[in-house]
């Protein structure tokens, strides 16, 4: 039999043409019901102590990627529903012999192993059938830089500072002509975690607020799509909303998307070094270019609410679209899927016992200073910890698969070569890569991680990746957690041009 999903014509074998038909609603039953997760699901059941058993629910789809030739990769999902899950992976519409995992590995793959992968997760009340994404794979066995993406933003870039006009461009604009290195270091570093009335210095550039046209509203969403992938673009207007619902729903003074920034520091060019910054409150993308190629870090994002909510009226700026948003919860996922697949022992392991993290460790410690000493000072002393975490190459190719997915989901803000470059990078340090955990006692819980008690910590530490996500007690709205998270290269944060 065979099935549409996205655009691709499945052939299902008899095995699962029940739970595909269930899947895509070519099925019923009486007792049907259909899951609010983003997977379709049908069914419902009993176990037999007589309790209902919920149809799976998928939260946290597999992602699209490019990878080179001989490198290694995974796709993996996040699923809920009741009683025992199942799960089968499939490439284009064929089962995958052995894939009955949340998380499905690839090692050495080839221009075979390109296609586009999909999971049907089941239990005894019905199934659900994921989104699916595409694998390519290069045949360089070097992830190459993409000159024609470098070429798009510059592009845009300029296409942006002609609506601006003159006046505003300028105000934008730090071009390398007219600054030292020095200054431009400082202007790199002026983001924080923070909204404006809570930091001491301004951002760089000029604010949403100052686009005064619709043209000039445009031409900043066509620059913010084309220097950030799809996922990036929806992550950005996801915390621009949720600033506006604080800053006109919950009447918080100092929030809002007008209030966010856009600066491009440094001269845009295909050899050169400079940086596109888009930041605010819980947004800090920093994309620093270098002779060709993107280095996306320092990278900050959080959000508040935590939780979905819904846009308020207050959308004149164009910056997102009304309706219903739940921001990073794919981001949130899949690092605690990280920590809910490793099994007792392991999960012991990772807990940092005594520490506790009020906010993410490795902040905007540099704000204001255009130096990355106090970084290095941190990534120092976490280096001489006698507490890390437990290492990736110890873990399971399964198990591993879940650090690679959420390593993806920062990654993956970014354009494909850029995500491939560095994820074959990081990959390759497995053996020297932590991933740990903590929560506010500082004691060890067999529960893990929970994203909505307060002091709830995550983080991946490799040579070069860091990313760390702190849940912290709400602000303005305070019966909830919200999320901090910090994505940082600790040799090419701003493509390492700092000083000490």
């Amino acid at each position: 039999m065979r099935i549409e999903k996205d655009g691709w014509t499945w052939a299902l074998g008899p095995m699962i043409v029940a739970a595909a038909l269930s899947a895509c609603g070519g099925g019923s039953s009486s007792d049907a019901s259909t899951s609010s997760g983003s997977g379709s699901s049908s069914g419902s059941g009993s176990s037999s102590s007589g309790s209902t058993v919920t149809a799976p629910s998928i939260t946290t789809q597999p992602v699209s990627q490019t990878v080179s030739a001989g490198a290694s990769t995974s796709f993996s999902v996040v699923a809920s529903g009741g009683g025992t899950l199942s799960y089968q992976w499939y490439k284009d519409g064929n089962a995958i012999s052995g894939a009955t995992s949340a998380a499905y590995a690839l090692s050495n793959v080839s221009s075979s192993d390109a296609g586009s992968y999909l999971v049907i997760v089941s239990n005894s009340a019905g199934s659900a059938t994921s989104s699916a994404a595409t694998l390519t794979v290069s045949s360089s066995t070097s992830a190459a830089c993409d000159t024609s993406y470098l070429s798009n933003v510059i592009s845009a870039i300029s296409s942006f500072e002609t609506a601006l006009g003159s006046s505003l461009t300028a105000s934008a604009s730090y071009p390398s002509a007219s600054y030292t290195n020095a200054q431009l270091n400082v202007y790199k570093t002026n983001w924080s975690n923070l909204p404006p009335g809570a930091i001491s210095f301004s951002r760089p550039g000029i604010t949403l607020s100052q686009l005064s046209t619709s043209a000039q509203v445009a031409a900043f969403n066509a620059l913010a799509k084309t220097a950030l992938s799809t996922a990036g673009y929806t992550d950005l207007q996801g915390v621009l909303a949720a600033d506006d619902y604080l800053g006109y729903t919950k009447n918080a003074n100092g929030y809002g998307a007008d209030l966010y920034h856009v600066a491009v520091v440094g001269t845009p060019s295909t050899t050169g070094t400079w940086t596109l910054m888009f930041g605010g409150h819980h947004l800090a993308f920093n994309i620093n270019f270098n002779q060709g190629c993107a280095y996306p870090t320092p990278h900050h994002i959080g959000v508040e609410p935590r939780t979905s909510f819904t846009t308020n009226s207050h959308t004149n700026y164009n910056f997102y679209s009304s309706g219903t948003y739940q921001v990073l919860a794919d981001k949130a996922n899949a690092m605690v899927a990280v920590f809910s697949n490793l099994g007792s022992s392991l999960l012991s392991g990772a807990f940092l016992t005594g520490q506790t993290f009020s906010d993410i460790l490795i902040g905007p410690v540099e704000a204001n200073t255009g130096s990355y000493a106090k970084v290095t000072a941190k990534f120092t002393a976490v280096a001489a910890s006698s507490s890390r975490g437990v290492l990736v190459s110890s873990l399971s190719s399964a198990q591993q698969a879940y650090v690679t997915a959420a390593i993806q989901q920062y990654l993956n803000d970014y354009d494909s070569a850029t995500a491939a470059r560095l994820l074959a990078d990081y990959q390759a340090a497995y053996g020297s890569t932590y991933v740990a955990w903590a929560n506010a006692s500082g004691s060890y819980s067999s529960t893990g991680p929970d994203v909505s008690a307060n002091g709830t910590y995550m983080r991946i530490d490799g040579p070069r990746v860091w990313i760390e996500i702190a849940v912290q007690s709400g602000v303005m709205i305070t019966n909830q957690t919200h999320y901090h998270m910090m994505f940082r290269d600790k040799s090419y944060d701003y493509y390492n041009q700092l000083g000490s």
